[in-house]
């Protein structure tokens, strides 16, 4: 029951990113996404990840390389858009 309840968790968070990297690749656009959120989003998801792979949880450590994979998605549309990185202290 345990490692249904993980799976559902995962599978929801990992799909709720699928409509917006759509968006995102469709339109070119991702200036709404701040680099600062993305790169601490990144981290953390990272972080994730590695300790699915530790903990040897499938669940924890597929969903997170996923949603690492999509999230990175998001993040080369905002670096081809030409927004600076130093907008990390700016808006």
């Amino acid at each position: 029951m345990i490692t249904l309840i993980g799976t559902v968790a995962a599978i929801l968070t990992t799909v709720c990113w699928l409509p917006q990297v759509i968006k995102t690749t469709r339109t070119r656009e991702a200036g709404d996404f701040h680099w600062l959120y993305l790169a601490m989003l990144g981290i953390g998801i990272a972080a994730w990840f590695i300790y699915g792979v530790l903990q040897h949880d499938a669940p924890i450590y597929l969903a997170n390389g996923i949603t690492l994979c999509l999230v990175a998605v998001i993040a080369i549309v905002k670096a081809r858009q030409g927004t600076e990185v130093s907008e990390l202290g700016s808006r």
